[in-house]
């Protein structure tokens, strides 16, 4: 049985190879990427890039972004660059393997028009057996505080930040980012319409004094099971989160 699989995003738009059994992207990618609206000539990072999933929706999104990533795990940072080549965006997309901690930074700091990560969020003592899922997946050895703060000195002084994470970390996020962005939004996504949000997506700016806004959010699925048209649109055709409306 082979090792990985080669799955499809944004209706075939990027091809990523996964492996079978470990960390795999979900749609948590898909919508973090959504969230980007980098112009030409703008610079991307992506904070834990994994295999490559955010990287390269942004990248097949905005066409003329250059899109960076780093990555702790090398097994993922190799196969985040493999990826890059099966998606011929070797000119746009680059990874390099990294603790987004570490002095010299592997990237010049204050200079990214976006930075995007989707952290490792698990809080439970509770280790997956695929090492490389546990590290991608369980937040142990580096906080949320630590994880944030790496990733907001690499945004230049209006520079965009965006995440996605559980939503009942919002409170602690939210206490983070205070007095660092301004013109916060708050995106609750609900994976099935009618149950309590489980993700949320914030974004912010360097240096805006714009005030916070609680957005409509985006339902995933539909109570009879189908995915709604919202999350069609993001995760089939690569619109942005906040094109036509909510839900």
């Amino acid at each position: 049985m082979a090792d990985f699989t080669t799955d499809d995003f944004l209706g075939g738009k990027v091809r990523l190879k996964q492996f079978l059994n470990g960390y795999r992207a979900t749609s948590d990618a898909v919508l973090l990427a959504s969230c980007v609206d980098a112009k030409a000539g703008q610079r991307v990072l992506d904070v834990g890039a994994g295999t490559g999933a955010v990287a390269l929706c942004v990248a097949a999104r905005c066409a003329e972004a250059v899109v960076s990533g780093i990555e702790l795990q090398p097994e993922m940072a190799a196969l985040a660059a493999e990826n890059v080549r099966l998606n011929a965006m070797e000119d746009r997309v680059s990874v390099v393997c990294a603790d987004v901690r570490s002095f010299p930074s592997p990237y010049p700091t204050g200079r990214f028009d976006w930075v995007v990560t989707n952290p490792p969020f698990i809080l439970e003592d509770q280790a997956s057996p695929y090492k490389v899922r546990d590290v991608a997946h369980r937040e142990n050895g580096c906080s949320l505080k630590e994880w944030i703060t790496s990733c907001l000195r690499y945004a230049g002084p209006k520079g965009r930040f965006a995440m996605i994470n559980r939503a009942d970390r919002l409170p602690e996020i939210l206490s983070l980012l205070y007095g660092r962005l301004g013109g916060i939004r708050i995106v609750p996504v609900w994976t099935k319409e009618g149950r309590p949000a489980k993700r949320v997506l914030i974004l912010g700016q360097k240096g805006s004094r714009s005030p916070a806004v609680l957005e409509g959010g985006v339902v995933l699925t539909l109570a009879d099971g189908t995915r709604s048209p919202k999350a069609e649109s993001i995760m089939r055709f690569g619109e942005s989160l906040f094109d036509k409306g909510t839900r």
